[in-house]
């Protein structure tokens, strides 16, 4: 008998194998989104009261606030201010140099302006005119006093400042020199005074500090005029000191005419000019002395005298007598001695004198050699002076660059002196008044007209915002194009929300609407889910299904009661188990007892025959869930349990069954491995995307067939545009008068036709 009942669980177990898994086939990648403007305006239209509640809530506020706001006047001057064309306290004004400018890429013009706003808007100009209007009697004021009793005087008074600026305005006005001093105050009477004081105190504060800069300028023109004329003495003196000792006062290097006016330096050229003219005529009669030491008599110094020609000459026609005369007669021929004693004569005449004419080429050499030795010495002694002369000058003339640089600034600052004292006689106003502070007729805030557009504008970004920001924080499945996207599993259906005047009259409920009410929206939609279902197989339909959801209260019983009346048909007898062991409710639902069920028959407390109870609809039956056991999940992976499922496929054309949630407990997991497919419960905008795709992976995990996911309690104003659900507003349309059975009787007695 043991042996029988383990073939019969082999059997069962084999023939319970889930069907081949299309899950991770059906979706292979992610689906593209494409948001489009159509998917912003769905998102305005499904939350809808949030933009108009937030919108409202903006325009109420801002329409108290018009209502109870205190009103604000301005009043409001209107100066021109210009800044001064003429030349600066030191230098000109267009044609100086602007290193701030270059260094920090603004004009003096815009510093200009920058520095008259401060003033408008200093703590000076504040002092002064709280002072004057006895602003800390006013009421807008007395409250600086009381809030801050303990602090000094000093503080209180910064603080009256600092309220007094911050309802002061200053708004020059672009490509003008004009510029708009505000002020603001609940006073309408205050907010006139201030406008009008500012301007006296600010016309009376630049012409004061024009006056006092002019004598302040003054008082440093002398204290500078004093230092720099005891410093052109001083230089005057060294100057002239420094000239006497170095031998050339009064001399000017640059000049001409007057460096040949000094001694020294005419010496230096006039001994070089003779050492120059010595130094040629020694080299001259150095060259003579030279060659008749070389050529003796032969020399063309002494051949080319013409006192030695002269003598040569004789000698030569004496001793040509004598030798022509030689061969007639005898050497004591007296006329022969007489010629040789002329010639002899002679010779030593010519002798003398070329001895004589050596001895003078010698003289004058040794005359011409030290007279240029003593020029030599003469002109190195001048050419020291001239050095020392030159060095000293280097000195001389930078005091006497001094000098006169001393002697400039002191007659520039001499100028500038008698300008100061002409200008400080007249201190013009660079600035004139425009436009005076008038009584204003109407507020200043608040502005209805423009503060309601503000808030219509502002509230409704607002609310568009916060509608946007709530749709991102939203996690939940909105859509079966987003359940398929998100679990990967395809989508078979959509149950409506059942609102109002979608169950019928009596005593029915949402959960058998189905039945009760085959024409409403939700048996619509439970019929394409059918149909979904049926075909989710290619082999054949399937005969056990687990329907589950990923957490409680997800519409998963309403769904499988509604469901399993949906795959009643003539030749179809299903059963409806209910599996949640844990927590029961089908029961309820059929209004049959729970004593005896399937805890009990697993137990062996119970025959099916006995746990199996039969419905009001026809080919439906019910086996409850019997009472709550210890261990749930044992007793569903139990051999019991898949040898009754087995015997039940026998009998029934379906099995549908009820499970616990699948995220938090393993019943679900067990079940659908003894079927033949799951369909997955989503609540729509409830579901998380977390949690489908968890549910998703711990189903696939034990290779379960996943027929599919039902998107529950769906809200047609809260589904995309275009959705599935959208679409059932046609049917309605279309089919109203097939709804509405009466109506259609009615109008056909009235003799109305339709097409």
């Amino acid at each position: 008998m043991q042996n029988d009942d383990n073939r019969k669980t082999d059997v069962v177990a084999a023939t319970a194998a889930p069907l081949p898994s299309t899950t991770s086939t059906y979706y292979t990648a992610e689906y593209e989104e494409n948001v489009q403007l159509r998917d912003y305006w769905h998102v305005l239209k499904k939350r809808k009261w949030w933009v108009l509640g937030v919108a409202g809530g903006v325009i109420v506020a801002t329409i108290c606030l018009i209502l109870f706001m205190t009103p604000i006047w301005e009043g409001k001057v209107t100066l021109q201010i210009t800044q001064d064309k003429g030349e600066s306290m030191f230098g000109s004004g267009s044609g100086s140099m602007d290193p701030l400018g270059q260094m920090t890429g603004s004009s003096d013009l815009d510093r200009f302006y920058k520095t008259q706003y401060a003033i408008l808007s200093s703590p000076t100009l504040a002092y002064g005119l709280i002072d004057a209007l006895n602003l800390k009697e006013h009421i807008s004021y007395k409250n600086v006093m009381e809030d801050n009793p303990d602090d000094p005087p000093e503080v209180i008074r910064q603080k009256y400042a600092k309220k007094f600026l911050k309802h002061l305005k200053v708004d020059p006005i672009k490509n003008s020199y004009l510029v708009d001093i505000i002020f603001h105050s609940t006073d309408k009477a205050l907010a006139q005074k201030v406008p009008e004081a500012l301007q006296r105190e600010y016309l009376k504060l630049c012409m004061h500090t024009r006056e006092q800069s002019f004598a302040m300028m003054r008082e440093w023109l002398d204290d500078e005029l004093s230092r720099t004329a005891k410093k052109l003495e001083i230089s005057e003196k060294n100057a002239i000191v420094d000239g006497q000792k170095g031998d050339f006062l009064g001399i000017d290097i640059d000049d001409d005419k007057t460096a040949a006016m000094n001694v020294v330096l005419q010496k230096y050229v006039q001994v070089g000019q003779l050492l120059t003219a010595c130094q040629s005529d020694r080299a001259s009669k150095e060259a003579l002395f030279k060659q008749i030491n070389e050529k003796g008599a032969d020399a063309p110094v002494i051949t080319n005298n013409p006192l030695i020609q002269g003598l040569r000459q004789q000698l030569i026609g004496l001793q040509g007598q004598d030798t022509g005369s030689s061969p007639v007669f005898g050497a004591n021929f007296p006329d022969r001695k007489v010629t040789s004693a002329t010639a002899k004569e002679i010779g030593d005449k010519l002798n003398k004198e070329i001895r004589r004419l050596e001895t003078s080429v010698k003289a004058d050499y040794e005359a011409a050699l030290k007279a240029e030795n003593l020029l030599q010495q003469e002109f190195n002694d001048a050419k020291a002076k001239m050095v020392d002369m030159e060095n000293g000058l280097v000195d001389f003339h930078m005091l006497k660059r001094d000098l006169q640089t001393n002697q400039a600034l002191y007659e520039g600052l001499l100028g500038r002196m008698k300008d100061a004292s002409v200008a400080a006689t007249m201190v013009p106003s660079n600035t004139a008044i425009i436009n005076s502070s008038e009584m204003p007729y109407e507020p200043w805030l608040p502005k209805p007209m423009l503060f309601l557009v503000l808030a219509v504008v502002f509230g409704s970004m607002l609310g568009v915002g916060t509608a946007l920001f709530l749709e991102h924080l939203d996690n939940s499945i909105k859509s079966a194009e987003e359940l398929e996207r998100i679990s990967h599993i395809p989508s078979l259906g959509m149950i409506p929300m059942a609102e109002n005047g979608a169950l019928p009259t009596g005593s029915q409920r949402v959960e058998t609407i189905t039945h009760s009410d085959p024409r409403s929206q939700i048996s619509e939609a439970i019929s394409h889910i059918r149909s979904a279902i049926m075909l989710s197989t290619s082999s054949s339909p399937p005969q056990v299904i687990v329907i589950t959801s990923c957490n409680p209260s997800e519409g998963k019983t309403t769904s499988t009661s509604n469901i399993a009346i949906g795959l009643t048909g003539v030749e179809r007898k299903v059963l409806l188990i209910d599996c949640d062991l844990r927590k029961p409710r089908l029961h309820k639902v059929f209004k049959l007892s729970n004593r005896l069920g399937v805890t009990s028959h697993l137990t062996g407390g119970a025959t099916l025959e006995q746990v199996i109870k039969p419905t009001e609809i026809e080919n439906l039956h019910f086996m409850p869930a019997g009472p709550t056991p210890p261990n749930p999940n044992d007793l569903i992976s139990s051999p019991a349990f898949t040898k009754m499922l087995y015997n039940l496929r026998q009998v029934y054309q379906h099995i549908v069954i009820d499970s616990p949630p699948v995220i938090g407990f393993a019943d679900a997991r067990t079940l659908a491995v003894l079927s033949d497919g799951v369909v997955l419960i989503f609540k729509h905008h409830s579901t998380t995307r977390e949690a489908a795709k968890l549910a998703v992976q711990m189903l696939l995990q034990n290779n379960t067939q996943i027929l599919g996911g039902v998107l529950t309690m769906v809200r047609k104003e809260r589904m995309g545009h275009g959705a599935y659900y959208d679409h059932y507003k046609y049917y309605h349309k279309y089919y109203a008068k097939y709804n509405n059975p009466t109506e259609e009787e009615s109008k056909t007695k009235g003799g109305t036709t339709s097409n």
